[in-house]
């Protein structure tokens, strides 16, 4: 899991609404109709979860300590999708302790190695590595959609087959959706039973691209399909600043909203 820093999820606190109204001119939905579309949730599911459940946010010491503003980031995006949230002041155990007796039914905290959500009236997990797999893919489809493509007639190119690229690989199976995977660690793809592509020149022939990879900066506008949609959680993003500018309209990626909203969702529904 990469480990985020403080600059890179400060501007959350105050920009949701706004990242909501770019989401849903992309995508054709925001957060919540993201969430909802994935399992099935309507409107009115929602609208009683929301007056139902607590959220609580435990901020962990473990690894390399408390990413300044992490746990307030995590707090904005579910307060942007309705629900009640907190954040304890009060740490690991500790924490999770003040969050129950707090009435918390929903838990979210993070160390170096996973980020969960845990149900703890329901017994339900959701892990990070999954559901942010799991969003983007669905990001990826309903972008398709607002070109009236099908993501199970189309082709898609997987780039990154790490931690998250695995996932997104096996729900990709699961879908039937026809892909190929490139990654510039050839021993990380030995093994594949899947269709791999062999060089970075290849990306340009894709037109629908899943990135999971956390190299920043790499991909330049000659690199791409010149009609791509691209959609990742890469942190950094792999896109240079003239090809973020360039394909504004055709790419989505975040440091981790669409992964949490996923996280809540599988949590609740």
């Amino acid at each position: 899991m990469t480990r985020l820093i403080s600059e890179w999820v400060s501007p959350m606190l105050s920009g949701m609404e706004a990242y909501n109204r770019k989401l849903k001119e992309i995508t054709g939905c925001d957060l919540c109709g993201l969430v909802g579309d994935i399992f099935g949730a309507d409107e009115a599911s929602f609208t009683s979860l929301q007056r139902q459940i607590n959220v609580g946010i435990v901020p962990i010491t473990q690894g390399e300590g408390i990413i300044g503003d992490f746990s307030e980031a995590i707090a904005s995006i579910i307060a942007s999708m309705g629900f009640r949230t907190l954040v304890t002041e009060h740490t690991d155990v500790d924490g999770i302790y003040e969050a129950c007796r707090r009435g918390c039914d929903l838990l979210f905290f993070a160390d170096d190695n996973r980020y969960l959500a845990l149900n703890i009236a329901d017994k339900r997990y959701a892990d990070n590595n999954y559901c942010t797999a799991l969003g983007y893919i669905s990001v990826l489809e309903h972008m398709m959609r607002q070109r009236g493509k099908d993501i199970t007639d189309e082709k898609i190119l997987v780039i990154g087959y790490g931690i998250v690229g695995k996932e997104a690989v096996d729900i990709l199976k699961e879908k039937g959706v026809s892909f190929c995977v490139y990654d510039k660690d050839k021993q990380a793809l030995e093994g594949a039973d899947f269709e791999l592509l062999h060089g970075k020149e290849e990306i340009c022939r894709y037109e629908y691209i899943l990135d999971f990879t956390n190299e920043g900066e790499w991909l330049m506008l000659n690199d791409i399909c010149g009609d791509v949609l691209y959609a990742s959680p890469g942190v950094p993003c792999s896109l240079d600043e003239n090809t973020k500018k360039t394909i504004a309209k055709n790419a989505v990626y975040d440091n981790l909203e669409i992964g949490t909203a996923v996280m809540l969702g599988k949590a609740i529904f």
